[in-house]
């Protein structure tokens, strides 16, 4: 297994203990208010899942590279991860030269 991926694992682990404890701590403090367990339950599970895809895509998002055509109004991009700098290098290429531009029509 590559460092990158070893890294990512890392982080995903440690983001999502932080997030069961966040979710278990608004749990717990809606307990305070005599929330029912059936309430506050669900409400602790959004906030842990919520918090989760949040830091998936952050994470995310830090090791990818997107690519992009110039043409003004070309929508094609291309969104990498854990890529070698050749295949970084083609990618690239390909968003400054693909043969279909996908311009919206007004």
């Amino acid at each position: 297994m590559s460092t990158k991926i070893r890294r990512y694992n890392a982080a995903m682990t440690g983001a999502g203990v932080v997030a069961v404890g966040c979710g278990m701590t608004v749990a717990l403090r809606l307990d305070a208010y005599m929330v029912p367990l059936w309430l506050s339950a669900p409400c602790g599970y959004a906030i842990t899942s919520g918090l989760i895809t949040l830091a998936a895509r952050v994470i995310s998002s830090l090791d990818s590279a997107v690519y992009a055509c110039t043409v003004p109004g070309c929508t094609f991009s291309a969104r990498l991860r854990w890529a070698g700098p050749a295949e970084r290098r083609r990618w690239q290429e390909a968003a400054a030269a693909h043969p279909a531009h996908d311009i919206p029509r007004p």
